[in-house]
């Protein structure tokens, strides 16, 4: 069960962002039958095979792991630079124990990073290749989108719109 929401959840990502121009316009296809993001669906499907085939479980969970604490590092950083370029935008969740909670955390995640990097330098460059292999997809799709301003997070979804 876990397996299949966690491919749903990949594939529904993929399409969204296809949806959005970030990706080709194929990924944002929908069944007609079934009116699942088909080929998104099909390409997280061909992905997840891909990673099954390449090593064994530790070794996808290494690399996956550093890459989470990086990318979960960035959002809660993004809370300091958010408070200080709007300092008025409304928050309709704070954050407890701000500005000290998001601190112990960014800290703690930079020590694990660190650690993996010296425990195990393979797999945690091998994260950082993989999410870099998808650097020119979206410098190639976003070229033509247009700019965002600061302020743009803040503007809410059309009624029923769904990410």
């Amino acid at each position: 069960m876990a397996r299949r929401l966690i491919l749903r959840t990949a594939a529904r990502r993929v399409f969204v962002r296809a949806r959005d121009g970030l990706l080709p316009a194929a990924l944002a296809r929908v069944s007609p039958r079934t009116r699942a993001p088909s080929g998104s669906t099909l390409l997280v499907g061909a992905g997840a095979v891909m990673f099954a085939f390449s090593g064994t479980f530790d070794v996808l969970t290494d690399m996956i792991v550093f890459m989470l604490l990086f990318f979960n590092g960035l959002a809660v950083a993004s809370v300091y630079v958010l408070r200080r370029k709007l300092p008025d935008a409304p928050r309709p969740y704070r954050v407890w124990g701000y500005p000290l909670t998001p601190a112990i955390f960014l800290i703690v995640a930079v020590g694990l990073m660190i650690n993996a990097l010296l425990a195990m330098p393979g797999r945690a460059l091998a994260g950082i290749g993989i999410v870099a292999l998808g650097l020119p997809l979206y410098a190639y799709y976003s070229r033509g989108l247009p700019e965002k301003r600061a302020e743009d997070w803040l503007e809410q979804p059309a009624h029923g719109a769904t990410d």
